[in-house]
């Protein structure tokens, strides 16, 4: 592949001490500005992602990375041997979400796809735009600086990870086992709090175990007007809710943070009719294994003893499905957090972020944090744009907010760099 060299040329690295990191200026021209654009006017829901991921193969073969592909839906591996030497994997994400943009690009996303067989809007509403395109960036950085490393780098590009069902596939998959075992493995997630320029680090547990959950509450249906012909399962599952409220205060400690979240009611169809049965989606959040199985087991206990108390049978116990959806934390290694800490501050804004309740399917990789991991966290703001934001009555747009509005052209070049960094860091000490 053939790169013009240019005077301002936005991603080419000047390796500098005592890192070894890169110092970027901003050239909208420039590929990975344009590869952005075009990953953010083209998203793709979760298990959708064909045409990304073929865009995505296509760049990096060209870069001299070999591809090792079937893991699970359209994930797929790209693989630089570079003489002897640790194994390092750095992991993207590829899917969108079914949002649509109010952000007022010009390059905002005008795509549709079929959910359900509705045709739905997606946005990049998560920042996965932004970590594919680092993503690439270092791909190309890395193979243009052999010199400088030895060793192999795997780099992952993910299917479903908003539907935890990504990394699963990936460790499913018979091609897997193809893959050059890493010793260390990192990801960068983006952060609207976090100014470009800013690393957020968490060190332990860092993001939460997710469960998604599906109870049926049943009953005995009959006449609004009589309701006590009936075992009424909307009342059943008013006290069932409000009931599971006091498992995080009263069975797990105050030091052990959780969150049970009923998402949707769905249960009868008019005003003086009370149905046979409710349907509650639920999302569950915890860290530890322990709070987690302890969580799980209330719910169920709760149910079941509601139920029994209104009167009902054993036969119509309510029904828990737990979806195939859960994933756990993410445990960042400490000591590989405190290398790259002092390694990475002399040139970014070290900031240490609180563990979050948010979920992500990196936490997998970690295999029983057997292998030292690492997410971090993306300054993807500027400085005007955070000003802005707090003076706005609506405020700093979120993670899977439709105006979220990243400093791309920015926040790319210092990904680089962090990323960059820290992998030719990892490629010659050991952790």
């Amino acid at each position: 592949m053939i790169y013009r060299i240019q005077s301002t040329i936005l991603c080419l690295f000047l390796f500098m001490s005592p890192i070894q990191s890169q110092k970027i200026t901003n050239n909208k021209n420039d590929d990975c500005i344009d590869w952005y654009e075009h990953l953010h006017q083209n998203p793709e829901l979760s298990t959708q992602e064909i045409a990304t991921s073929n865009y995505l193969k296509n760049k990096v073969s060209a870069m001299g990375y070999a591809i090792i592909d079937s893991l699970g839906f359209y994930s797929f591996a790209a693989v630089l041997r570079n003489g002897k030497g640790p194994t390092l994997l750095y992991r993207t994400d590829m899917d969108a979400l079914p949002i649509k943009e109010a952000t007022g690009w010009s390059i905002a996303s005008s795509k549709t796809s079929l959910k359900e067989n509705i045709a739905t809007p997606v946005m990049h509403a998560c920042g996965h735009d932004i970590h594919m395109s680092t993503w690439l960036n270092v791909a190309r950085e890395m193979s243009l600086s052999k010199n400088k490393w030895s060793g192999t780098l795997v780099l992952v590009a993910q299917s479903a990870e908003e539907i935890g069902k990504g990394a699963k596939g990936i460790f499913n998959s018979e091609n897997w086992n193809h893959v050059p075992k890493p010793d260390v493995q990192l990801a960068f997630h983006s952060n609207p709090n976090l100014e470009v320029g800013q690393l957020g680090f968490c060190d332990g547990y860092a993001m939460a175990a997710v469960d998604m959950m599906n109870i049926t509450i049943f009953g005995k249906g009959g006449h609004g007007a009589e309701p006590q012909k009936t075992i009424d399962p909307i009342l059943l599952s008013a006290q069932f809710i409000t009931e599971i409220q006091t498992i995080v205060s009263r069975n797990l400690s105050p030091n052990d943070p959780a969150v049970i979240t009923v998402g949707a009611i769905n249960g009868g169809t008019i005003g003086n009719v009370i149905p046979n049965e409710v349907v509650l989606k639920l999302t569950i959040r915890t860290y530890a294994a322990e709070s987690r199985d302890l969580v799980l087991g209330r719910i169920k206990t709760i149910g079941d003893q509601l139920a029994l108390a209104a009167g009902l049978d054993a036969n119509r116990l309510p029904k828990y499905e737990l979806l195939d959806m859960s994933i756990p934390p993410v445990f960042n290694s400490v000591s590989l957090g405190k290398s790259l800490k002092e390694h990475l501050s002399t040139s970014f804004a070290i900031v240490p972020v609180p563990p979050t309740m948010i979920g992500e399917d990196f936490g997998i990789y970690s295999q029983q944090n057997t292998i030292p991991s690492y997410l971090i966290w993306l300054g993807v703001l500027s400085k005007t744009q955070l000003k802005n934001y707090q003076q706005d009555s609506l405020g700093i747009p979120s993670l899977h907010s439709s105006r979220f509005a990243p400093d791309y052209k920015n926040a790319i070049p210092k990904g680089t760099e962090a990323m960059v960094g820290s992998l030719l860091y990892l490629f010659k000490n050991k952790i």
